[in-house]
């Protein structure tokens, strides 16, 4: 656990060793992709933001799914499996490879800074389900506090993890994990104002846009729930 957990780091901070699997860069990958019709290449983020925008070819499996069940990936473990993340300082294909390497896989790669390093490399992206962005007003901490003291029309929607909900939430909000939003949203009550919450606020805007697609009156937290417990945290 303590190699994995070095290893996580290497995707957003200079690395203390070496992590268990190897990083390539966005010409490998591509070369890689080639030569080998058949290479599995996994985006990590949801399903939502995947079918939005990803690489050509690659396939949608949250870091979480595979977490919590790595039967998704592959049977025979000597296959060369490649994850990649949406950002240059996502953790989340590390995630993916640090529970395929626990898991036994022996040839686990990592595209270094992610989809980002793709894209100035000047290849091709595609979208499979495009979302229309839509104008999703955010509001800050202080605010949202106030709202929810006032107001019994809204509806907290936490899109982190289960893991993280547990470790910590905001009173009242219910846990829809972002990954697998797009199979439970409709267990969400359209009467309902939804303020989303995310870690830092990043991801909310595109789950927005997604669930106005479907009807939903939306806000997002700015910010995300590290604004809410900094705020939490000035007032002790």
């Amino acid at each position: 656990m303590l190699v994995l957990f070095v290893a996580l780091a290497a995707c957003g901070k200079p690395a203390e060793a070496p992590p268990p699997w190897k990083l390539i860069d966005a010409s490998t990958l591509r070369a890689m992709m080639a030569s080998d019709k058949e290479l599995l290449v996994f985006n990590t983020m949801s399903e939502i933001e995947c079918l939005d925008h990803r690489i050509p070819g690659t396939k949608c499996l949250a870091c979480e799914e595979i977490e919590n069940d790595v039967t998704l990936l592959p049977a025979d473990k000597d296959r060369v499996i490649v994850f990649y993340c949406e950002s240059a300082g996502c953790y989340r294909s590390c995630r993916g490879a640090g529970a395929a390497v626990k898991a036994g896989y022996k040839q686990v790669h990592v595209l270094d800074r992610g989809m980002p390093a793709w894209k100035q490399s000047g290849y091709a992206m595609e979208s499979i389900e495009r979302i229309p962005r839509g104008s999703i007003q955010s509001v800050r901490a202080s605010a949202l506090k106030q709202m929810i003291a006032e107001r019994k029309d809204l509806l907290l929607v936490d899109l982190r993890s289960e893991q993280s909900y547990r470790e910590g939430h905001i009173e009242g909000a219910v846990n829809f994990p972002l990954y697998r939003l797009s199979r439970s949203y409709a267990k969400i009550p359209l009467d309902r104002i939804l303020v989303l919450i995310d870690d830092q606020g990043f991801r909310t805007f595109l789950a927005g846009s997604y669930l106005e697609m479907k009807g939903y009156q939306v806000l997002r937290l700015f910010g995300g729930m590290q604004a809410w417990q900094e705020m939490q945290a000035k007032k002790q």
